[in-house]
């Protein structure tokens, strides 16, 4: 299951564009992680909890019980399982993987890292008994591991505001994200420039009122999804009434284009889209 688009098909061990049957399973998510704690400790009640096995209504809530009364020894699961939780229990947690967090395309990433760290830290030794955390990282020496692990809040906050001062990044700035959709690459990506084109344009009728950096378009993260080719824009600028009469004249001006007849557009403000 693709769990950008919800798009389903069931695995038949027979390869849709060769024939071949010989398949190699490979993965790094939860459930292969369940399948070698199971392999490491036979004898462990295993709890796993992500998208596809909280599915249900109420799902979600009926695992955490079972959990909470004993009837499992170990839970792994996504960030679901990083916050809000109290286990008196729990000893022993383990971060897995921190890089992708850490390395992630968003200006949040750092913070984002920091807080996955601290909350999950904090799963462990709730009751009387003394608890301990686990980091997985290829960067054992980056500051952001270091002081999360130290659970170090103001030298973070120190470390991240001086580097958001430095690349003008919130809160220094408001940022207007244009995400463009389209079946065609080539297509999607030049309307992506256009609009650019267009809200600089726009921008200048202004003046100084609205002073915006405008960077793309660059592809998203996930590049395509159900079918569909994804670029953005990011504008760097002050959120204020001409900023957004600005961007919604330029999206009406290109909502009359022959140029976007076969691409879907919106725009955020300080929103976070991949």
């Amino acid at each position: 299951m693709c769990h950008c688009c919800g798009y389903f098909k069931r695995f038949d061990s027979v390869c849709t564009f060769c024939g071949g049957k010989f398949f190699g399973m490979k993965g790094e998510g939860t459930q292969l992680i369940e399948d070698e704690l199971s392999e490491l400790f036979p004898k462990a009640r295993i709890l796993r909890m992500d998208a596809d096995t909280t599915s249900g209504k109420t799902a979600f809530e009926r695992r955490f019980k079972a959990f909470a009364d004993g009837e499992f020894d170990i839970m792994v699961g996504t960030q679901m399982i990083a916050k809000g939780l109290n286990f008196p229990n729990v000893t022993l947690v383990g971060v897995l993987k921190t890089d992708n967090s850490l390395y992630a395309a968003d200006f949040r990433a750092y913070e984002r890292t920091f807080s996955l760290i601290t909350q999950v830290a904090g799963r462990s030794g709730r009751g009387d008994k003394r608890g301990r955390a686990i980091i997985q990282t290829f960067s054992p020496e980056h500051y952001v591991i270091n002081l999360a692990a130290n659970q170090n809040y103001p030298a973070f906050y120190e470390e991240e505001i001086r580097l958001r001062e430095a690349v003008f990044y919130p809160p220094f700035c408001d940022i207007v994200t244009l995400v463009f959709s389209a079946v065609n690459e080539s297509e999607c990506k030049k309307a992506a420039r256009k609009l650019a084109d267009m809200l600089i344009n726009t921008a200048k009728e202004y003046g100084n009122r609205v002073p915006m950096r405008v960077l793309g378009p660059a592809a998203c993260a996930v590049g395509r999804v159900n079918g569909r080719y994804r670029f953005s824009l990011m504008v760097k600028c002050k959120n204020s009434a001409s900023l957004r009469e600005v961007v919604d004249r330029t999206m009406k001006a290109a909502l009359g284009d022959a140029d976007f007849a076969n691409v879907r557009f919106f725009a955020d403000i300080n929103g976070s889209y991949t």
